[in-house]
């Protein structure tokens, strides 16, 4: 029977047991049990109920076994213990009174023949490893490489944030302050004044800076006079004297200068510079708002000026957008490559994606050299889960097929579900994680929770279980919105009772076109028996599961070597007329 046949027995069985009892009572089940087991035990009454089968049946009918009598008498059990440990048949290595046996009178020409050439004893080409012969080897397991996708941010991150700044109380002024310094220009014989005067200080007066500004004739110089005594007059006139008036920026060696202050305020405003620059495209309501600098009289172009505040800080509280990126690390990983992006939100447009998902496949590191091959040869024993049984039959060369059937009929026990009739459904497990945030907790498969003090139990569990294999991803959305931008968003998952049930759900809804649904309703209830009917087993890729049914049907090491060394031995033996 191929992979195809044994699943739809598998769906058969339960379709004839399970679905025709879906709806039975518990008292109606117990009374078709009684009835099943009526009718076996009439069918075997002849065998059973015939004249001296009763002492097949230990303990029966008179028929017992002496051994019984220390089920309840433990000093008997230990007394008899003892004594048979000095019958010749029961005696251990630690008995001092055993035989002993000399060594020099034992022929040890088998042993030494088996030591000197073992393929005479195992035969050319043999292995204890049961590789040779009618055996066919197991599907491989363990080692190797897995793949896995882990994710990050690009796009806009809302801020709402508490920002402060300094304004400034700004005084406009017009008008100008000079120094204002005078001198007489021109020639008086008599006077002695004019031109020695201005001329005396004009080198200080052009190293300060000054202007003339202004120039009032205030005399008329005189070269010679004539004077008898009686009449005095100016014989001979000279140039005009004038007083000059000179404006110099700032005081000067010169003496006798004036200050001259001509400006006066003319506006006052808050200068808002600062916290235009801090507020920025942001929007802000003010907070509080403090005056650093109180009643102050502050110089301002040379005019004191008192007012009762010339500055303030101020606190506004502040939200808005800005461009983040926390993908460099996953950039920079050589095991990781970018497979995907996904919008999370849009702008108000519905057109623009304000941020998004980004994707990256990662390798995980080979787990190290696979596992030497293992066999099923025919003649051995074959064990599931320690409990083990001897194979009778040839090697089955579609043994990974017959593992996977008998699983598929393990699982088809354990998962059907009466009230809805449906078989091998999961459970809608999410996690969560912050857009650009350092709340994780979505590490991804094989990757631990960088942050498990700020994940809930479900977070947890659905790491656990995806790092078992359990899960399927259905897809990422976002939980909750800022500003029009996403800042949490959730991935979701159907999660099952073991590998082989998501690999069946997986490869089986692909082959009847099922959908998973959307990531925020998944869809992750399993098949209907007529669904489950339809799939065919054969078209299957197992090999996920095929090391853990290894592991389960392989023999122990020490028992497989000790089982075919004691085969060979005897063969040996019997063969060289031993015994």
């Amino acid at each position: 029977m191929n992979i195809r046949g044994l699943a739809l027995a598998c769906a058969g069985l339960v379709a004839t047991g399970q679905l025709a009892h879906a709806q039975m009572t518990s008292s109606d089940a117990r009374a078709e049990g009684e009835a099943i087991g009526e009718g076996v035990r009439d069918a075997t009454n002849g065998s059973i109920l015939a004249d001296g089968s009763e002492a097949n049946v230990p303990t029966y009918a008179g028929t017992d076994f002496p051994s019984l009598d220390y089920a309840d008498d433990a000093v008997g059990l230990t007394t008899a213990g003892e004594a048979q440990r000095y019958q010749e048949d029961y005696r251990v290595v630690i008995d001092p009174y055993r035989k002993v046996v000399d060594p020099a009178t034992i022929d040890l020409s088998a042993a030494s023949a088996i030591e000197s050439d073992p393929d005479a004893y195992l035969g050319p080409g043999a292995s204890p490893g049961g590789s040779s012969g009618s055996c066919n080897p197991l599907p491989p397991g363990g080692g190797g490489s897995t793949t896995y996708l882990e994710s990050c941010n690009q796009g806009s991150q809302p801020f709402d944030e508490a920002r402060t700044c300094r304004a400034l109380l700004t005084i406009q002024t017009q008008g100008s302050r000079y120094w204002e310094y005078t001198c007489d220009e021109g020639f008086d014989r008599d006077v002695n004044l004019g031109a020695r005067q201005c001329a005396a200080i004009q080198g200080q007066l052009d190293a300060g800076g000054c202007q003339e500004i202004n120039r009032v004739r205030i005399g008329q110089g005189c070269l010679q006079w004539y004077d008898n005594g009686r009449t005095r007059y100016c014989s001979e006139p000279g140039d005009p004297i004038y007083r000059l008036t000179y404006s110099c920026p700032a005081q000067t060696a010169v003496s006798g200068g004036i200050e001259r202050n001509k400006i006066s305020i003319v506006s006052e405003s808050v200068d808002e510079t600062q916290c235009e620059a801090t507020i920025g495209g942001a929007t802000c309501s003010l907070q509080s708002e403090t005056c650093t600098a109180p009643n102050e009289t502050r110089v301002i172009d040379g005019l004191p000026v008192t007012r009762p505040c010339w500055e303030w800080s101020r606190t506004y509280q502040c939200q808005g957008l800005l461009p983040a990126n926390d993908c460099a690390a996953l950039e920079a990983r050589p095991e990781c490559s970018l497979s995907h992006d996904e919008c999370l939100s849009y702008d108000a447009n519905g057109i623009t994606c304000n941020v998004y998902d980004r994707w990256f496949q990662c390798t995980t590191p080979d787990t190290g050299a696979p596992p030497p091959p293992a066999y099923v040869c025919a003649g051995d024993l074959y064990c599931i889960n320690g409990e083990c049984t001897s194979v009778t039959r040839e090697a089955s060369t579609e043994f990974k097929d017959a593992m996977v059937a008998m699983n598929v009929m393990g699982e088809l026990r354990d998962e059907f579900d009466p009230n809805q009739l449906k078989i091998f459904s999961g459970e809608n497990l999410k996690c969560t994680k912050k857009v650009f945030g350092l709340s994780n907790c979505c590490s991804g498969k094989g990757v631990p929770l960088l942050t498990p003090w700020l994940c809930n139990s479900q977070d947890r569990d659905v790491d656990k279980k995806d790092d078992a294999g359990l899960c399927h991803y259905v897809g990422t959305y976002c939980s909750d919105k800022i500003l029009g931008v996403c800042v949490t968003r959730k991935q979701s998952y159907c999660c099952y009772g073991s590998k082989l049930v998501r690999i069946l759900n997986e490869q089986g809804k692909a082959q009847l076109g099922m959908r998973w649904g959307k990531a925020k309703e998944p869809d992750c209830e399993g098949f209907l028996i007529a669904q489950f009917q339809q799939l065919d087993l054969s078209r299957m890729d197992f090999r996920e599961v095929y090391a853990e049914f290894v592991d389960a049907a392989k023999l122990p090491d020490e028992i497989e070597m000790s089982i075919q060394i004691q085969t060979k031995i005897e063969g040996y033996y019997k063969l060289n007329g031993g015994s």
